[in-house]
């Protein structure tokens, strides 16, 4: 069985130091441009994939996001959720980070699990899911200065404190009554889910801005 590339490969390959390769990985900010990329095409060209351990203890992250799994019926959403953690498992690893799974009753239970696994298992951040009104989670977590991202937009500030993508479910709704209208139709309903439930009343208002 062939010996896996090391960190000297891929100083040899580049024709660098050993150290520059690591500043690299760890700091590329401290590489110029052209040096960093020959670095990084002989990563590439001999498959060198550095120890997760040791690069933990040297840098103290765990290159690990964190997402609360919930339990989603069949249908529509279990498709969005299913291409949604593919493509954050995907992203995150084309970036050398790992996705962990962990499950909670609540949000006051998310919050109780993130303490837990800050403390022992170090994640460097969380992505956040199904935001709602009065949600609790992103001010736990901007308190304690914890990075995080959430998939849904913070419906209770217009100039929130963290970073969020959502879908334009106004902008979105709004298209679809604008192209029934250029079609010629003139009577146009709207069928949602109950009126107090945040997505449903952002389409609602996306259906009157056309009509």
């Amino acid at each position: 069985m062939p010996k896996a590339p090391t960190l000297e490969t891929v100083a040899e390959r580049a024709r660098v130091s050993r150290q520059t390769v690591s500043n690299v990985l760890n700091a590329p900010e401290r590489v110029l441009p052209e040096t960093r990329e020959r670095v990084l095409e002989a990563i590439r060209a001999t498959g060198y994939r550095p120890h997760t351990a040791a690069r933990q203890l040297r840098t103290g992250r765990s290159r690990v996001l964190g997402l609360r799994l919930r339990p989603v019926p069949d249908g529509i959403s279990g498709m969005v959720l299913d291409r949604f953690l593919h493509a954050l498992t995907e992203a995150a690893q084309q970036h050398d980070h790992q996705v962990m799974l962990f499950t909670a009753r609540d949000d006051e239970d998310e919050i109780e699990q993130y303490r837990t696994l800050l403390r022992t298992s170090g994640p460097d951040g969380f992505v956040l899911s199904s935001t709602h009104p009065g949600d609790p989670r992103p001010g736990w977590l901007v308190e304690h200065a914890v990075p995080f991202v959430t998939f849904g937009r913070p419906w209770d500030s217009r100039t929130p404190a963290h970073p969020w993508v959502d879908v334009d479910g106004r902008a979105g709704t709004r298209l679809a009554v604008e192209h029934l209208l250029a079609l010629g139709h003139e009577r146009i309903a709207f069928l949602g889910w109950p009126r107090g439930t945040a997505r449903a009343d952002e389409r609602r208002v996306g259906w009157l801005d056309a009509i």
